[in-house]
């Protein structure tokens, strides 16, 4: 749901983490006793369309979309890795990423607690040590 990607790749073009990027994060979180998880992304370019999509003029796209994109298993939503995963693809580069959750608003929807977690050390612990990975491969 980004529109960057279409103009370095046909929009059919799979955004996707590279695999090996991927093995060495999990390979870093693993080391440093992080809880992860792995998945599939919604990537899109509004965040008011997510956080509060009843006040934009297409809501009812906005939320049926959102429900579908639930009931496919998606972990998060974010705007940016889409763009940095085709964008790396259409020069050679391997990508990946690591998302540090910061809200949760489908939990605060079930009246779960949702406390604002800001310290994202060991988010980027993580990355740097994947990287330390790669280099040593």
């Amino acid at each position: 749901m980004e529109g960057t990607s279409k103009e370095y790749a046909p929009i059919e073009f799979p955004a996707a983490a590279d695999f090996d990027v991927v093995c060495a994060l999990v390979k870093a979180a693993e080391n440093n006793r992080q809880n992860y998880h792995t998945g599939v992304i919604q990537s899109k370019d509004s965040f008011y369309g997510q956080h509060s999509p009843q006040t934009m003029p297409v809501s009812y796209e906005l939320e049926s979309k959102w429900e579908a994109w639930k009931r496919l298993g998606v972990l998060a939503s974010e705007m940016e890795a889409a763009a940095l995963f085709t964008v790396s693809a259409a020069r050679g580069i391997k990508t990946g990423c690591v998302l540090h959750a910061l809200w949760n608003q489908e939990r605060k929807k079930l009246g779960y607690s949702d406390d604002d977690v800001m310290d994202t050390e060991a988010a980027v612990k993580t990355a740097v040590d994947a990287v330390r990975i790669l280099i040593g491969k």
